[in-house]
Order: C-alpha cells, then sequence, then structure tokens
C-alpha cells in the first residue's frame, strides 16, 4: 500500500516553514566548551535516494560512446511526517535553498542519511558546489559523510555494514525494502510516468531507511550526535569506555613505535583460505564441513597474547631459538633458505606470496609458496611454528626481532567481548527480542574489525571533481603514530596475534584431516570421509571453560566459543581455489555459488541453467550473476541531449553496468594443476 496522504511533489511542501518550527536536538555529550564548538541538529530524522537509468549510447563531444546514468525521480524523506519527491536536479536545488534558507536563520544543520552515499555523491557532486574540506571519505570515493550547504548527508551503508534490504528486515520496519519490484533495465526519464508499484519501491527506500535508522537509535539510546559513524563505532564506543581506567598502565606502554608498527604491518596476515590442489576442479560427493563458532573472539578470549612492551633484540637465530625457549611472543623479519614443503601430498602450504618481501625462484600454489630458493618476510612466534611444522630449509636468517611476555588480555577487553557472546546466544529465536539479538550478533562480529583498524590512516583527498589517497610518508610516520595514540586504548599486536591464533586453530583441523581436507577458510574446513576431531574439540571446550567463554540459549543447549560444530553435508562440492567454488546439500539439487563477484544465489541458477555442476569449468562465463561494473564520469563532456521533445542535461554521474565472470585460474595455477591454457578456454 502507498499512503499517498504522506508524499508531495517538489513544490507541494512547504519545507521551510516546516523546518522552522521544527524542534531542534540539544547536545547531551562533553562540557560547555564542546558543546559550543560542536554544530547544533534538528531533532529530524531524514533520508535522500535517487533511481537512475543509463543511456549507453551517448557521444561525446569528440564522437566517443560511453554509457552515462541519469536521475530519473530523487525522493526526501522527513522523518515519518513525509516523502517529498520531485523528477529533476533542479526541483532539488529549490528544496535545498529552501532548508538552507530555514537552517541558516536558526543556525542548525540537518542530518540527511544517504544508503550508499559514495553513490549519490557522484551526482551531487556535479549539480551543487562541494569544496575539498566538505567531504570526508575513507576511500576513494567511498564517502562517510560530506556537507553540502547546511545539510550533513551521512552513509547508513558504512554505519551499518548492511544492505538496505537487510538493514530494513533486520529492524523489522513497517516499510522494507521492495527488493525485485524494480526492473532497472527498463530506461526512464525524468518525464517517464511512474506506475504504483514503482512509487511504493521509491518511497519505501527512504520510509523504510528513517524507520530502521530510528528503531536502532531508540535501541542504543542515541541520538543524532552520538550514534557511530561506522559499524564498528558501536564496539570501538563499548570497548573504550571498558579500557579507558587502564589505558594509561596497561595499553600506552605497549604502543609501538615507527619500527615496531612498520614490522607489525608486515606480519599482519589474514585468514587462511585455500583449496587443496590435489582436489580442485574434481566433482566430489559427500563433503562435511566443520566451523569454528565465534572464531575471532574465542581467540582473543582463550589465548595469551603480548602484554608487555616489545623488547628489541639482537637479530640472530640462537636469541631466536632462546625466545621460543622461553614462550615468549615474538615477531621477526627473517630470510630462509632452500625452502621446501616437507610433505609433497600436503594440499594446504601455509606461506602467501603476498606477504613475501623477497622470494626467489619460487614455485607457487594459487598465491601459496611450495618452495623458493630464498624468502624474506615478517612473521609472529605462532607463524613460524606452523612454518617449521610443514616446511624444510638448508638456512636462515633473522634480521629483525622483537619479543614481550605472554599473559592474558585484560578482563576489561574480554568482558565485553564475552557480553556480545552472551546476548546472542541468549537471545537467539526468543520472541520479542529479535532486535536485541541481531544488535549483539552485529557487534560480536565487528569486534575483530575494531581491533584490527589501523591507527594512521593516509588521507583522501578530495579535490572538487575526484578522489586521490595519499599514503603516509616514512618520515611522517612517527608523528602521525604520536598523534594516533593521544586517543588509543588498544595496541596494534592484539590484532596481529588475534588473527595468527585463529590461523594456527585452523591448522590443527587441517593437520587432523591430513590428505582428506578440500578447503579452508578462516574458520572452517571442508572434507571427505571420517575425520575424528574430538580432542581437538575437548581442548577447546576446556580453553572456553576457563575463559567462561561459553553461554546457553533458550533450548538449554550449552555453546562454547571456538569449538569446531559439524556443519550439514554437501551432497555436491566443487571447487577452483580460493573463494571459487559451487556447492549443493542434494545431488541434482539446488545449486550455490561462492565465488568473490559473482552472486551466490543467481550463480547457481545460471550454473543450473546449463547443466550444473558439468558447466562449472573453467571458460564459463557468469553473465546473469556476473555483478556490475561502476563507470565514474567525473566530467562528461556531452552536449544535451534531445529525447521525446524534452532537453536533458548530462551532468557528473557513475553508471551500473551489467557485468560478467569468466571462471579461470592464472597459467601458473594450471601448470601446477597439469593442465594447458590453450585447451580450456570453453564459454557458453
Amino acid at each position: 500500500m502507498i499512503c499517498r496522504d504522506v508524499i508531495y511533489w517538489a513544490g507541494q511542501f512547504d519545507v521551510y516553514t516546516y523546518l522552522m518550527h521544527a524542534p531542534k536536538l540539544k547536545p547531551k555529550t562533553g562540557g560547555s566548551k564542546q558543546r559550543k564548538r560542536q554544530r547544533k541538529y534538528y531533532n529530524q530524522l531524514c533520508a535522500f535516494d535517487i533511481e537512475t537509468s543509463v543511456l549507453s549510447y551517448v557521444k561525446d563531444r569528440s564522437g566517443a560512446v560511453n554509457p552515462h546514468a541519469i536521475m530519473w525521480v530523487w525522493q526526501l524523506q522527513i522523518d515519518d511526517y513525509c516523502t517529498i519527491m520531485g523528477r529533476t536536479w533542479d526541483e532539488y536545488k529549490v528544496v535545498c535553498e529552501e532548508i538552507d534558507r530555514a537552517c541558516s536563520e536558526r543556525d542548525l544543520y540537518l542530518v540527511v542519511w544517504v544508503h550508499n552515499l559514495a553513490y549519490e555523491f557522484q551526482f551531487l557532486s556535479g549539480v551543487f558546489r562541494v569544496e575539498p574540506d566538505d567531504v570526508f571519505a575513507v576511500k576513494s570515493r567511498k564517502v562517510l559523510r560530506c556537507d553540502i550547504g547546511r545539510i550533513e548527508y551521512r552513509d547508513s551503508y558504512l554505519q551499518t555494514n548492511m544492505s538496505l534490504d537487510a538493514f530494513t528486515y533486520k529492524m523489522g520496519v513497517a516499510h522494507c525494502k521492495l527488493t525485485g519490484t524494480l526492473d532497472y533495465r527498463k530506461t526512464r526519464y525524468p518525464w517517464t510516468p511512474i506506475a504504483d508499484s514503482e512509487l511504493a519501491y521509491c518511497v519505501n527506500d527512504v520510509r523504510g531507511l528513517v524507520e530502521a535508522i530510528d528503531a536502532e537509535m531508540q535501541l542504543d539510546g542515541d541520538d543524532l550526535y552520538t550514534i557511530p559513524m561506522t559499524s564498528t563505532g558501536y564496539v570501538r564506543r563499548d570497548v573504550k569506555g571498558a579500557m579507558w581506567p587502564i589505558v594509561d598502565r596497561m595499553v600506552k606502554p605497549l604502543l609501538p613505535d615507527a619500527v615496531l608498527y612498520t614490522l607489525l604491518r608486515s606480519a599482519f596476515w589474514g585468514g587462511d583460505t585455500h583449496a587443496n590442489r590435489y582436489y580442485t576442479g574434481k566433482k566430489l560427493e559427500h563433503v562435511k564441513s566443520a566451523d569454528k563458532a565465534s572464531a575471532y573472539p574465542a581467540a582473543q578470549c582463550t589465548n595469551l597474547f603480548p602484554i608487555t612492551p616489545f623488547v628489541m633484540e639482537a637479530p640472530s637465530v640462537a636469541r631466536l631459538k632462546y625466545d621460543l625457549r622461553c614462550r615468549r611472543a615474538c615477531v621477526m623479519r627473517i630470510a630462509l633458505y632452500g625452502l621446501r614443503q616437507k610433505y609433497s601430498w600436503w594440499g594446504f602450504p601455509y606461506i602467501p606470496f603476498s606477504k613475501c618481501d623477497t622470494c626467489a625462484d619460487p614455485v607457487l600454489d594459487n598465491g601459496r609458496v611450495l618452495s623458493a630458493d630464498y624468502v624474506v618476510l615478517a612473521c609472529t612466534d605462532i607463524d613460524f611454528d606452523i612454518i617449521c611444522r610443514e616446511y624444510e630449509f638448508t638456512g636462515m636468517r633473522v634480521f629483525q626481532l622483537y619479543s614481550a611476555k605472554y599473559g592474558r588480555l585484560p578482563d576489561k577487553l574480554t568482558d565485553v567481548v564475552k557480553k556480545y557472546y552472551y546476548a546472542k546466544t541468549e537471545l537467539k529465536g526468543v520472541k520479542g527480542q529479535e532486535l536485541y539479538y541481531t544488535k549483539s550478533k552485529n557487534k560480536l562480529n565487528s569486534v575483530y574489525g575494531m581491533t584490527a583498524q589501523k591507527p594512521i590512516h593516509g588521507k583522501v583527498v578530495y579535490d572538487g571533481v575526484t578522489f586521490h589517497e595519499m599514503s603516509v610518508d616514512a618520515s611522517e610516520l612517527d608523528d602521525e603514530l604520536q598523534k594516533a595514540y593521544e586517543g588509543a586504548f588498544l595496541p596494534y599486536q592484539w590484532a596481529v596475534w588475534t588473527t595468527a591464533h585463529v590461523r594456527r586453530s585452523l591448522k590443527d583441523l587441517q593437520w587432523a584431516c591430513g590428505r582428506q581436507g578440500v578447503y579452508c577458510d578462516t574458520d572452517c574446513v571442508k572434507y571427505v570421509g571420517t575425520v575424528d576431531f574430538r580432542s581437538i574439540n575437548k581442548e577447546l571446550k576446556q580453553k572456553a571453560r576457563a575463559a567462561k567463554a561459553w553461554a546457553t540459549d533458550p533450548k538449554g543447549e550449552t555453546h562454547y566459543m571456538g569449538v569446531f560444530e559439524q556443519e550439514d553435508e554437501y551432497a555436491e562440492f566443487m571447487t577452483w581455489g580460493a573463494k571459487k567454488y559451487a556447492t549443493s546439500y542434494r545431488k541434482g539439487g539446488k545449486i550455490t555459488t561462492t565465488i568473490a563477484g559473482v552472486n551466490k544465489r543467481i550463480g547457481g541458477l545460471e550454473l543450473q541453467l546449463w547443466g550444473g555442476f558439468d558447466a562449472f569449468r573453467l571458460g564459463f562465463v557468469f553473465r546473469l550473476a556476473g555483478g556490475t561494473d561502476l563507470v565514474y564520469n567525473d566530467d562528461p563532456d556531452v552536449e544535451p541531449l534531445q529525447i521525446d521533445g524534452h532537453r536533458l542535461e548530462i551532468t557528473k554521474n557513475v553508471a551500473i553496468m551489467d557485468g560478467e565472470y569468466t571462471l579461470g585460474i592464472t597459467a601458473e595455477y594450471a601448470r601446477l594443476l597439469g593442465y594447458r591454457m590453450e585447451c580450456i578456454e570453453w564459454s557458453v
């Protein structure tokens, strides 16, 4: 149903008069000086969105044909009071002028949420004058916040880390996103009539967003001054508040200087994701999967971390061996000579080629080092132990070595993590607690992301047309770190050790699977046959009990952080490498794909259309599920178009084009697998 009584077309609603009488929001944080410096906001929740069409036939003045996008409708939601809609940028300019006039007279700002502001910003910055200092971007073209006049646009996608569909659904709002009801392939213009279903789609996008933001703020007791700008901001706020009493005593002494920080950055490895090359390209049946429950939170609650300041050691093999015997936490930069994998049958080599400073004459397994004459890399003592178990080498040299004492993370930190875990477990499936469950689950999943944030980032500069990422110069690193450390409440090394512990735990299960291991991804191992990992889980449960990292769900079942849980068995499974596999829970049944750049659901349907797993071969082209490509037009040199008797001006835009994905592997990986590239260029 469309609530037509709350829809106003541009010119029908006097936004100036409305805002002149709208309530303002009083700051409730900080001292009097901070409140005087802080900008004042209207106590209004607003959202903005546009719908666009791609014109693929547009010629620029040089005669070149490029795709361009045009806006054919915009909608501005003001609280749950009304939805203002228009068809042209000129109409929106008039509304913004009225907003600016009211805001200026009352010395207030209007916050407007946009889901994926990066997209709308590309259009807005071509219509309005946007000053470089008014744009805050976290990456190139990834705008978190920007000011245009007295309107402060904020990105709700970065704030939630969820699609609008998922966000409105999980918040249980009345106007969820109407996914699938608008055909984006149809070309529409600002004069194209809008059907009722299309109108409902447009309204729900902004009205549902306002409702979802409102529900989220009520859940956390936030307002427009206190609501975090990013999804990790919620966890950051909780952890910072918990850690603050011990920051000076425990955290400040641990903060690394520029040299140590650079080494820690190099030693920071991500999750272990790899396909066993001996199963690559083969359709398997009855593939089982064991997943580690809450892997990153469990690592922080149940394992040991460096808790004393790192001491720079004399870089020698003898000193490293001594520190390892003393069970000290070590971070090092080492060289390994004559590196070879111990067992040729082992399918999960550990060393990533991308983490090597130098790698001479390597033999690679899809990005992992099988052998090399000479390797230089940075790692922790945990990584070094895994390397020694899986590789042999003829010589070794230590270039840098730091060590510290191991100990438990402070209770102030782990208590916050466990609080999220308890809430997520105890509220699962409880009627009326869906929002609290969702929020606790999101916070638990965000803990690692918060701890792994770099203390310093390169600057992202907007020059009025496009973005430029400026890296931090080595000569400025010390000064930048000191600035960042003024508000620091966690040392970076704890993030480095978190990922190392998760990789080590995954290795335990990989080794238990042996030749039967098929695929691994950060917190799970897929395997064939029968694998007994009860002894691994027994040890993990003991660690979880000791750390009180367990909770009971509403059914009375006890769940332990970090144990491996048996997932449903795949009837069919096939992989072509990391993040590149297809699965089915029933033979001949529905297929799901997990391929970077390919829609999971549509990818499976497309495979089934062409023969199922038999079609999942190198060279297969995903055309329906191939995702999208973005074509940015920062300075379109296009004459106004004359269409249907209307004049259409092309402004700065970004065109979303249907993309294709061709299933493939590198020539190097193909040689390792025994394929000839000229034999695998099949496509449909």
